[in-house]
């Protein structure tokens, strides 16, 4: 299976410029036969896209059957590839930082909710503003996927639920803004060595915004303590990994 971590540009607050970059990406990557593209942490609305006003967020985060997400699905099916992406999701009058996941039939595999408190600001009214309960498996092309976002791996009981459920591989969309020096001497090790006890191969992904103390992209490939495939923090581009 070949996977596409897509290390692109995002807007905070632009919902329509994220898809239309999402819509771009699925177009290019169709044309090279990549299996599956993902981005990273809150990438539809933008890692700051919320204000923490309950009543104004409520209509910044999308439902699963919102039409901006039917339209992603439509992609999905049109260009016959699989989709991850991190959004704010709305349901029943809770907000949570989500990731879906849709085959490219259309369907959605996955929908996980971090489980870590860590994307909210302190203001955030816990009544509304939620986390997930537990991690899942998902299958797609014969292989077994979890899903994590952020800080749910900075936790150790987290990690023993994820190395539980024996997946092929982890996907990690997140939002780190490291300097790139920063990063290179010292942060990417620390990473790789946070989550070396999961045995499967963990797909980093992080976005890129145009702001020089903001997110500087980047996505790695960790395995066993290690960074077994890299595109630089500071770039813009897709790594590809075959699984």
């Amino acid at each position: 299976m070949k996977i596409g971590l897509v290390s692109e540009i995002f807007k905070d607050g632009d919902t329509e410029y994220n898809f239309n970059q999402i819509k771009q990406q699925i177009i290019k990557c169709s044309e090279k036969k990549f299996d599956l593209i993902c981005f990273g942490e809150s990438f539809l609305q933008g890692f700051e896209g919320l204000t923490w006003e309950y009543k104004q967020d409520l209509s910044i985060a999308r439902s699963q059957n919102d039409e901006i997400i039917c339209a992603l699905r439509e992609h999905a099916i049109r260009y016959k590839i699989a989709l991850s992406f991190g959004y704010i999701e709305r349901e029943e009058g809770s907000i949570y930082s989500s990731n879906m996941v849709i085959s490219d039939n259309g369907e959605i595999l996955n929908n996980y909710r971090r489980v870590s408190a860590g994307w909210k600001e302190a203001i955030a009214d816990p009544r509304y503003y939620k986390e997930g309960k537990r991690f899942s498996l998902f299958s797609y092309k014969g292989k077994k996927f979890a899903t994590a976002i952020c800080g749910d791996l900075w936790y150790e009981e987290n990690i023993d639920s994820i190395k539980k459920l024996d997946a092929d591989c982890v996907l990690w969309p997140l939002y780190v803004d490291y300097s790139v020096k920063k990063w290179e001497s010292g942060e990417r090790e620390e990473y790789a060595n946070q989550i070396k006890e999961i045995q499967a191969p963990v797909l980093m992904i992080n976005s890129y915004v145009e702001d020089e103390h903001r997110a500087k992209g980047g996505c790695c490939v960790f395995q066993n303590g290690l960074v077994i495939r890299e595109l630089l923090m500071g770039d813009i581009g897709i790594l590809e990994y075959d699984i």
